[in-house]
């Protein structure tokens, strides 16, 4: 565990879960990470086709705000197989996370231990690191830029629960979350006197 990544954690999660839907395909992407060298290559899963789809260029976000944040040493480069996401410079294993929290109006809720489960078995795996070739821990980057605060919190409390026996385990996280543009303040709806004022030029 001492080689792996050092971890990290955020000091709050995004809660831009209304983003998820949004960031689809290359055009949806921020120019903080469009314009980053190679990000179209890593958009594209090998192990899924030639095209990149919703879940491969969040991915590929995720994996570019590590770098740019200096948790992730580059060049990263996507996985060679189904079971990995990417290699940092160092030929490390990576395995994206990306949680996601319900928005506004959804009918289902986050299940924190579903979550956290699948981020520990993901600790547990080992796979050949690109430039060795000896196996080794795969490192989880968890992207919190979709969770709540909330279920950002209900999740950190299960992993650490399921770990008390052990909490090195957490050490194989590296947290981060991506810079996505601002919300945009809702206009106020328009009225007659609203008008009337604008006509005369207030």
């Amino acid at each position: 565990m001492k080689d792996m990544i050092p971890p990290k954690r955020v000091a709050a999660p995004g809660e831009r879960q209304e983003m998820q839907k949004k960031l689809r395909t290359l055009d949806d992407v921020p120019a903080r990470y469009r314009s980053y060298p190679g990000f179209d290559a890593l958009a594209v899963d090998p192990a899924h086709g030639k095209t990149p789809e919703p879940k491969t260029v969040r991915e590929a976000v995720s994996a570019v705000e590590a770098v740019l944040s200096g948790v992730l040493k580059p060049p990263v480069v996507r996985g060679d197989d189904a079971y990995i996401d990417f290699y940092d410079g160092n030929g490390r294993p990576v395995d994206v996370k990306t949680p996601l929290s319900p928005s506004e109006g959804d009918k289902w809720q986050f299940d924190p231990l579903s979550n956290a489960e699948t981020i520990l078995k993901q600790l547990d795996v080992t796979h050949k690191n690109r430039l060795t070739g000896k196996e080794e821990p795969v490192t989880v980057l968890l992207d919190s830029t979709y969770l709540s605060r909330e279920d950002h919190a209900a999740l950190w409390h299960k992993l650490r629960k399921l770990t008390k026996n052990d909490r090195s385990r957490l050490n194989g996280i590296t947290e981060i979350c991506a810079r996505l543009p601002q919300r945009q303040k809702e206009k106020p709806p328009l009225t007659a006197a609203t008008l009337l004022n604008k006509f005369r030029g207030r």
